[in-house]
């Protein structure tokens, strides 16, 4: 039980290899559930030539294979609307939630009323962990309609003892800001941009500035840019409160990494009910999970009744770090990089759109830190230079452009090794959204 440090004193400070232990026998026995229960994961491993009396040890994972975004949609379109991997009558399904299909089709996660608990379980852990507590009242701000960061976002908080306040990502910004007046909000949670947007607007509206909202402090998610310093410090600054990091993935649990007060990166917090695998985003081959260490994050939902997911692949590239740290947890912490399936590669560097935003936020407040990488045809080969939309601030004279595109090229060929084009647009003039910011622009698409 929570006990004001730990939602869970003993699981958060026990060795991670017994956690380990623990999250694969879970996982062991979920394997032969889903090979009992649904003929979709029996074709896959019999085609595998896997059994699963053959999975006895973490390392025998790898003879299991990955399921790919596309895996599970083409599932769903072949046996709609959960899809051949559900593994539960469809009465007992009571709630379903939706990707929010930027990249395709929209993919149902379907869910039992254990499979609820379970996720309040991890996303109770995982608030807990950026420092929520009971009495505390906070502020959604993302998608309330079919996002797995919206409702259950909300019942997570309350799960916990703290009010769960469902602003949602339509309200409009003088509603949103007065709901957090009226109601006290003390901790929101939005997306990287957004809360830079959303605190950029409030003088504007107000004639305050955000820092009189009160916040004690700013969850932030749905992006990698969380972990980027400069964006950080910018929102801390428009917010005047500490800024907690938190990721999550939608097939698993909205929230399952989040970061405390000891800013050490993101604890997980979704053991031992999702089982955690770093593989070679490359090859697919195992990774250890021990300090230092780089690769691509595989999920696998060990208790997961309804549409469990074995070998999930999450194309989320991270650093991962297992030195103690002050609070004590002992799970693994990373830091993400940004998504390999975003990932470009010019003359052989490897590009994320994330490791661009650090270095253009770095130059506020020249710039508001807002970008977007144009794709002149599909990558993710690219040729040089890479054409980068950067937003100007109004306050940088025209004369003065010239130079701030020079500043620009210089830092990102010093920093991350390749030749951009940058091409500055005004302040306000790219996409802003409660949700995932899309990076790349695809201008070949509007050529066809």
């Amino acid at each position: 039980m929570p006990d004001g440090t730990y939602y869970d004193r003993e699981l958060e400070t026990m060795p991670w290899e017994q956690v380990y232990a623990l999250s694969f026998e879970r996982t062991r026995q979920q394997i032969e559930r889903v090979y009992a229960l649904s003929p979709w994961y029996r074709r896959r491993f019999d085609e595998a030539g896997v059994h699963p009396d053959d999975i006895r040890h973490p390392e025998d994972l790898a003879r299991v294979p990955f399921i790919e975004k596309d895996d599970e949609r083409t599932s769903q379109e072949d046996a709609p609307p959960y899809g051949g991997h559900l593994c539960v009558a469809e009465h007992d399904v009571i709630r379903v939630h939706a990707s929010s299909g930027t990249t395709g089709r929209p993919t149902f996660f379907a869910y039992t009323a254990e499979d609820l608990r379970t996720w309040d379980t991890i996303m109770g852990r995982t608030f807990y962990t950026t420092g929520m507590r009971p009495g505390d009242r906070y502020g959604v701000l993302g998608n309330l309609s079919m996002f797995s960061g919206g409702i259950p976002a909300v019942t997570a908080a309350s799960s916990i003892g703290a009010l769960g306040v469902p602003i949602g990502a339509t309200a409009g910004t003088e509603r949103t800001l007065e709901l957090i007046k009226l109601l006290g909000v003390n901790i929101m949670g939005a997306t990287p941009s957004f809360a830079v947007h959303l605190g950029e607007v409030v003088k504007k509206v107000t004639g305050q500035d955000a820092h009189s909202i009160g916040l004690r402090y700013l969850m932030v998610g749905g992006e990698p840019g969380g972990q980027i310093p400069a964006l950080r410090e910018q929102i801390s600054d428009v917010w005047g409160c500490p800024v907690r990091d938190l990721m999550g993935i939608g097939e698993f649990a909205g929230g399952c990494w989040a970061e405390s007060e000891d800013a050490a990166g993101l604890h997980f917090c979704g053991a031992p009910e999702i089982h955690l695998e770093l593989i070679d985003s490359d090859t697919g081959e195992q990774k250890p999970l021990q300090d230092g260490a780089s690769g691509e994050l595989v999920y696998t939902a060990a208790v997961r009744e309804a549409t469990p997911l074995i070998r999930f692949r999450s194309h989320d590239h991270v650093v991962v770090h297992m030195d103690p740290v002050p609070s004590g947890r002992t799970a693994p912490r990373v830091v993400p990089l940004g998504r390999t399936d975003d990932m470009l590669l010019v003359r052989g560097i490897n590009v994320f759109p994330s490791a661009v935003r650090d270095v253009v936020a770095s130059f506020a407040p020249r710039t508001t830190g807002h970008i977007r990488l144009v794709l002149e045809r599909p990558g993710p080969l690219v040729d040089p230079p890479l054409p980068i939309e950067v937003e100007v601030t109004s306050d940088v004279p025209a004369d003065q452009h010239t130079q701030l595109a020079d500043d620009l090229v210089a830092s990102i060929r010093q920093r991350l090794h390749f030749n951009p084009q940058i091409r500055l647009v005004a302040d306000g003039s790219l996409p802003r959204t409660s949700l995932k910011t899309q990076y790349l622009h695809k201008a070949y698409e509007e050529h066809d």
